[in-house]
Order: structure tokens, then C-alpha cells, then sequence
């Protein structure tokens, strides 16, 4: 029993090993989720602790997504129209959608995560705008924000 133990935590040892390595990861580039590099978070021990499913801890747990920006205003001014936003929590990246009557939502801009503002030059038609924002954390993105609308001929 004792060297069918031992040969367990060794081949544990070897996965654990390999996952630090990143040699046994099956995250591809479109997956929201994380390997973690944590060794045996998700194996849970002897006692059924359980894994962590931080993106930064073990496990293999979904990374949470990031929370949604807040738009706070769209304005007309000097003939294109000015997006500001707030963010509840951090973000690498702010990914801003535009619509026109006539199109879809389409991306607009995407700036630095610290920013709080864009002018939006590519409206600037005598039409009604809407947009809506979403963060991106990583590879994770939030859920979209409010949408706001506001046409850059009015003033």
C-alpha cells in the first residue's frame, strides 16, 4: 500500500510538474476559461478541499468576467460625438460599439483600459448614434454596458 502511494504522489508530482510548465494546458485561444499554472488546485486532496478557480491560483475553474463599464454620457460637440464611461472595477482594455439606424453594433474604438473618454469622429453624420462599452480583462470580456445615444449635429 505504501509503494502504491508513493508511486500516486510521485506521478502527481510529474503532472503538477508539466502543468507549472504549461505542457498540459488545453486552453486555445478562444476559451474563457483558465489551465492555471497552480499545480493541483483542482484535485481537491485527501480531505476535499477543493481547487481554487482564481485566474491567478490552481484549479480549472471559469475566470469571472470583469465588470461592465457604466456610460455616462454621449454629447455632440465640435461636430463628432464625446463617449465617457466610468469603470467599477479595472480593465486592460475599453471596447466601444457604435450603431447608426441603418447598421448594426460595430467596434468604434478600442482604448486603454485607464481611459474614461473618446471623441468618436467617425460619427459625425446628422444621425442618432447609440453605443455601448464592454471591458476587457485578459482574454475575458464583460458584459456590454448601457447603451447611450446621441446625434452630433444637436447641440
Amino acid at each position: 500500500m505504501a509503494r502504491s502511494t508513493f508511486a500516486y504522489l510521485a506521478a502527481l508530482g510529474i503532472a503538477a510538474a508539466l502543468a507549472a510548465c504549461g505542457d498540459s494546458s488545453t486552453e486555445d485561444a478562444s476559451s474563457t476559461t483558465t489551465a492555471g499554472a497552480g499545480g493541483m488546485g483542482g484535485m481537491g486532496g485527501m480531505d476535499g478541499a477543493g481547487g481554487s478557480t482564481s485566474a491567478t491560483g490552481g484549479g480549472g475553474g471559469e475566470t469571472a468576467a470583469p465588470e461592465a463599464p457604466v456610460l455616462e454620457m454621449v454629447m455632440p460637440m465640435d461636430g463628432v460625438l464625446h463617449v465617457e464611461w466610468s469603470t467599477p472595477a479595472p480593465c486592460d482594455e475599453i471596447e466601444g460599439e457604435r450603431k447608426d439606424p441603418m447598421h448594426e453594433y460595430e467596434v468604434a474604438f478600442t482604448v486603454a483600459g485607464t481611459k474614461t473618454s473618446r471623441m468618436d469622429a467617425g460619427a459625425f453624420e446628422d444621425l442618432e448614434y447609440t453605443y455601448r462599452l464592454r471591458c476587457k480583462v485578459g482574454e475575458v470580456y464583460s458584459d456590454y454596458s448601457n447603451e447611450m445615444s446621441g446625434n452630433p449635429t444637436e447641440e
